[in-house]
């Protein structure tokens, strides 16, 4: 197994209209906390992903590390991959407080040799690098409105990723490379949602 998985969850929020027909706005969320083989080197990685009306994303990606082992003083880049096709995003907060420090968003994977690696492209992978110190421990969160694009329902597809690194520009360091062996959850469809919604609103019906 590749790593743990701690927690998978995956929901729907229903809209149901009284013409028989239903949207799903989706949410996922996954948490490794056994990826050391992959760099994460002690660190817990937490992504959520949650679709917002009108067709953009708000992701939340945190990585704790209160168990980190390395020797590392930060992280100078971070991204993942979650989300296929996506067009725009925007980092809407960091740890470290300035956001001009971790905009903009980059379509590529994270390097060793290049801070978000523009080489690669239209990767579906989300990567943004400026740095904060991680030598206190503890949770360092980002989150990022993310555009367009089809939510990855398999988790498994999911990618982490991360540099630890000792200052902003360092294209040296530890890689976090993290995929899940979650398994996929189904989503529920639009059918089973309406049928739901009838058995409510009869329900209701009936007290009256």
């Amino acid at each position: 197994m590749v790593s743990r998985l701690t927690r998978s969850v995956f929901a729907a929020l229903a809209l149901i209209g009284f013409a028989g027909s239903a949207q799903a706005l989706q949410f996922a969320e996954l948490t490794l906390d056994d990826c050391d083989a992959m760099g994460c080197d002690g660190s817990t990685l937490y992504l959520s992903v949650r679709e917002e009306a009108g067709g953009s994303w708000f992701v939340t990606y945190t990585i704790n590390t209160d168990g980190y082992t390395g020797d590392r003083m930060g992280f100078n880049q971070i991204g993942f991959k979650a989300i296929d096709d996506w067009t725009t995003g925007t980092v809407l907060s960091s740890p470290a407080g300035s956001l001009t420090n971790w905009n903009p968003i980059f379509d590529d994977p994270i390097a060793a040799n290049s801070l978000c690696d523009t080489a690669k492209g239209d990767t579906n992978k989300v990567c943004i690098h400026g740095f904060v110190a991680i030598t206190n421990g503890g949770d360092y969160t980002w989150t990022f409105r993310i555009d367009d694009g089809t939510l990855i329902t398999d988790t498994s597809k999911w990618h982490f990723g991360a540099q630890y690194a000792n200052g902003p520009n360092r294209t040296t360091g530890k890689i976090i490379s993290a995929e899940s062996s979650a398994q996929p959850v189904p989503e529920p469809t639009a059918a089973v949602l309406f049928g739901l919604g009838t058995i409510l609103v009869t329900r209701s019906a009936r007290r009256r």
